[in-house]
């Protein structure tokens, strides 16, 4: 009876181990100049972030060991990859505004920030995770959200690029162009490197979000519901960047929106550097 518990609690960890090399390849891809393949298995990395707890959940093999390779597989695929893909991208291509001087400094600082800003809301969501006061709750938005919308973000400009922009992958999307003739020229990637900085804001803020999950009770959950699986449905198929990046984009804009209102807020934050379980 041994070797089948064993198993059970295997394989959301190899599901988990899937995801680490997805974000491994995109990294080896990124050397390669193979971008819109690289941002597309970051995307993929998302989707079985997600798989993996609720193959745990369905196989009854939650684990604390499970929790803490979760944690290391969403600091490489989320925090690191993205980073790299995006830094090598910016700082390697002749003729991007990012590619020397000030340009530069913002890509690579950017860079930085992002990774630090995911080890850090990582850790302190480590800590206060099993604090019952803060079941069901984000501070700050998760790394998955954040490695989503960047990488999607990432394809949009890449598919969307013009003729004078030297880093374009246009030629690598089959599908349909949702946004019609549009054509980003090489200033439309400084939108990466300030999107990188607000997402490293967003990933270390206490800003409240109740934990998202599929519903179909109630209208908004409905329509959150539908929302993510197009874009499961999209990212598998490797079509529609720009439908895609709505989804993060619009959602994290309403949730800082309604961020006022919120009842959430009459919840105390946890410190800002937890060093206990208990939060002190």
């Amino acid at each position: 009876m041994a070797a089948p518990s064993v198993l059970r609690y295997i394989a959301p960890n190899l599901v988990t181990s899937l995801a680490m090399l997805f974000g491994l390849i995109a990294m080896v891809s990124a050397t390669r100049g193979e971008y819109v393949f690289a941002s597309w298995l970051i995307v993929w990395a998302t989707f079985l972030d997600r798989a993996d707890g609720v193959v745990a959940r369905l196989l009854k093999a939650t684990s604390e060991f499970g929790v803490q390779m979760d944690s290391f597989a969403d600091f490489f695929n989320f925090g690191v990859a993205p980073a790299f893909i995006t830094f090598t991208a910016l700082t390697t291509t002749p003729g991007l505004p990012t590619a020397e001087g000030g340009g530069r400094i913002l890509a690579i600082a950017a860079s930085a920030l992002w990774i630090f800003a995911c080890t850090f809301r990582l850790a302190r969501f480590n800590v206060i995770a099993d604090e019952p006061r803060y079941k069901g709750l984000f501070f700050g938005i998760p790394t998955t959200l954040a490695a989503g919308a960047l990488a999607t973000w990432f394809l949009t400009l890449l598919k969307y690029a013009g003729a004078d922009n030297p880093l374009s992958g246009r030629d690598q999307f089959s599908e349909g162009r949702a946004f019609g003739d549009l054509a980003l020229g090489p200033e439309a990637w400084l939108i990466l490197p300030i999107g990188m900085l607000f997402g490293a804001f967003l990933m270390v803020s206490n800003l409240r979000m109740r934990k998202p999950g599929l519903s179909f009770k109630r209208p908004g959950p409905i329509a959150f519901s539908l929302l993510a699986i197009s874009g499961v449905t999209f990212g598998f198929l490797r079509i529609f960047p720009e439908l895609m990046v709505l989804m993060p984009t619009v959602f994290i804009l309403v949730w800082i929106a309604l961020q006022p209102a919120q009842s959430l807020r009459s919840i105390p934050a946890p410190p800002f550097i937890p060093v206990s379980k208990t939060g002190s």
